[in-house]
């Protein structure tokens, strides 16, 4: 390859590059704030240069000005931001009903630093991140791998300079916003759930007898029942954490790759 060829693929390099560190800021164990930024860029830029190079016998046509060039360059972090936003939102309601479960059991009264949302986390919600996260890594979903090719593809669906933050773009991601918060609540249900017989159980025992000091009986009986349920819905939680990695992977897939909207459900 020419000098002159290595010069003319310099900008189709910094396209795919703002593109890939776009995914990269919001993605689930590309984003984390655990691993390096050093690390993570040079994970960017060797990415860049592999997909630089399957796109170079392509026909891309790089604009004239410089805010032209600008403007691409901003319309590919944004795209970029979009692809990785879709794929966190499973974490997010992970970390939402670890959340909601910890707070049923009286354990959010204990928070530890969570470096990879920067702020106080509770130990329920890391243990489902961490399931998540889990599922996301394992063969059956191998996510991580099918991240790298979905923003491969997306070259092919849409190329450099044709991305753009659309209508249907928002309305999906707005979607999926909503879908996880709903799949929180379908995470901690049997949480919530229990809890919900065991304060109309001890409403009642406490009406029955009001000797009894049913506040502080109640927090011990509420972390017992909690942790039974918890580990007894761990496997049912991971296998519908893997559900969801499938179908929400396909549904963004579907919509970088074909023109029409894709409804959330």
């Amino acid at each position: 390859m020419s000098v002159a060829d290595l010069l003319g693929s310099v900008p189709v390099f910094v396209l795919v590059l703002f593109r890939l560190a776009g995914m990269m800021l919001f993605a689930p164990l590309f984003g984390s704030a655990k691993i390096p930024k050093r690390v993570k860029v040079m994970i960017a830029l060797v990415l860049a240069m592999a997909m630089t190079s399957s796109l170079k016998q392509r026909a891309v046509v790089m604009p004239e000005t410089t805010w032209g060039l600008a403007l691409g360059i901003g319309s590919e972090l944004a795209f970029g931001l979009a692809l990785g936003m879709v794929v966190s939102f499973v974490f997010i309601a992970a970390q939402w009903a670890g959340e909601i479960i910890g707070q049923q059991m009286g354990l959010n009264i204990s928070e530890v630093l969570d470096p990879q949302f920067g702020g106080g986390g509770s130990l329920v919600g890391d243990l489902y991140f961490m399931l998540a996260m889990m599922t996301f890594l394992s063969p059956v979903v191998n996510g991580h791998h099918a991240l790298i090719r979905g923003v491969r593809a997306s070259f092919d669906a849409l190329p450099l300079m044709t991305a753009s933050v659309n209508t249907d773009l928002l309305q999906m991601l707005i979607g999926l916003m909503q879908s996880s918060a709903a799949l929180a609540v379908q995470l901690a249900a049997p949480m919530l759930m229990t809890m919900l017989i065991v304060d109309l159980a001890l409403g009642c025992i406490g009406k029955a007898m009001p000797q009894m000091n049913v506040m502080a009986m109640g927090l011990s009986i509420r972390s017992m029942l909690g942790v039974v349920v918890l580990v007894l819905g761990l496997r049912l939680t991971g296998n519908l954490l893997t559900d969801i990695h499938f179908t929400w992977g396909d549904m963004a897939f579907q919509h970088w790759t074909t023109p029409q909207p894709v409804t959330v459900q």
